[in-house]
């Protein structure tokens, strides 16, 4: 099974992130690139914002991140089947677009932004940085039980009802 090359070149700050051009070459239908707000094995993650001013997230995925064709292609299949459905629970990523540039090597997709690790929900796209669980434990170290609990049924929910859906629209 081929794996992903991880990139070298990660941002090691906010400043440097948005200093980093975009991608050569790499154009998105109706967005312009801002800055990479994240990377990893499968590809990176920009702060983009929309022809009519809404911030979205991309993420970019490369065909020549892979040693082979077929992880390439497995993702894209599985981001086209997880579009549809991402918006029909709330512990899932809204996905808003899928497309793919044959031409140049890669696939992306565009997705509401999350919250802000400073600010929460309130947004300023100068200083956004995404809120994940790898910075949370960073900043706070061990994450109380009651939070660990909350996340684990908010993870577990979600993937009772992808499992849900899965069942419905693929009968054995």
């Amino acid at each position: 099974m081929s794996t992903p090359k991880h990139p070298d070149d990660v941002p090691t700050s906010l400043d440097a992130a948005r200093a980093a051009a975009p991608p050569s070459g790499v154009q998105i239908p109706d967005h312009e690139l801002l800055y990479c707000v994240g990377r990893g094995s499968y590809g990176e993650v920009w702060l983009a914002r929309h022809t009519l001013g809404a911030y979205r997230a991309v993420k970019i995925v490369y065909r020549d991140t892979f040693d082979d064709a077929y992880p390439f292609e497995q993702e894209l299949t599985g981001i086209r089947k997880f579009e549809p459905i991402s918006r029909s629970h709330e512990g899932f990523v809204d996905i808003l677009h899928v497309g793919l540039n044959e031409a140049g090597g890669y696939f992306y997709y565009v997705m509401e932004i999350g919250d802000d690790a400073k600010t929460g929900r309130t947004f300023d796209p100068n200083n956004y940085v995404p809120k994940t669980l790898a910075k949370e434990v960073t900043v706070r170290g061990r994450l109380p039980f009651d939070e660990c609990l909350q996340l684990g049924l908010s993870l577990s929910g979600a993937l009772s009802h992808l499992h849900e859906y899965r069942r419905i629209t693929m009968p054995a």
